[in-house]
C-alpha cells in the first residue's frame, strides 16, 4: 500500500526541480494527467498547472522548453497566454503546441498567427502529436548534448 502523502500533489509543480521539458497548462485535471503520462511513456519530463493564471510566471522563471497549452481556460484563455509568451523575449523562443477540444479553423490560424508551432484537436492520435513534439524539440535536444 502506498502512504506517500505527497501522492495527491502529484502534477503540482515543485518548486525545488525546475528542469522538464514540456509544461501542460490544462484545467481540466485528468486530460492534464493522461497528457503528461503521455509525455512520459515517450521519454519527456513534464509537469502541469491546471491553473492558467500561474503559467506565465511559471514559464518564465523555469523556462520549459515547450508548453502544451489548452485554448478554453478559466481566466487567462490559451490564446491570451501565447501571445503573452511569444511577446516576452526571455521566453518567446518556448515552442508551443496549442491542445485543444476545439476545432474551429479562426482558432487554430489565431494560434498559429500568434505563435504557436502547432495546433491538435483533441482527442488526437498520440504518435501523431509526439512525432510533432519531437520534431520541434530535435534542434534543442542536439545543442545540449553537444555541451
Amino acid at each position: 500500500m502506498n502512504t506517500d502523502v505527497t501522492a495527491p500533489l502529484n502534477g503540482v509543480l515543485d518548486r525545488e526541480k525546475t528542469e522538464y521539458d514540456i509544461l501542460i497548462v490544462e484545467d481540466n485535471r485528468e486530460q492534464a494527467e493522461l497528457t503528461k503520462l503521455l509525455m512520459e511513456e515517450y521519454g519527456f519530463t513534464a509537469r502541469f498547472l491546471t491553473n492558467s493564471t500561474e503559467a506565465f510566471q511559471t514559464i518564465s522563471s523555469d523556462k520549459p522548453k515547450m508548453v502544451i497549452l489548452d485554448l478554453m481556460m478559466p481566466e487567462l484563455d490559451g490564446l491570451r497566454l501565447c501571445k503573452k509568451i511569444k511577446s516576452s523575449p526571455e521566453v518567446e523562443d518556448t515552442k508551443i503546441i496549442i491542445y485543444s477540444g476545439r476545432s474551429y479553423e479562426s482558432d487554430r490560424r489565431k494560434a498559429l498567427d500568434l505563435g504557436a508551432d502547432a495546433f491538435f484537436t483533441k482527442p488526437t492520435r498520440a504518435h501523431m502529436l509526439i512525432s510533432k513534439i519531437r520534431e520541434l524539440l530535435h534542434p534543442l535536444h542536439n545543442e545540449s548534448y553537444q555541451n
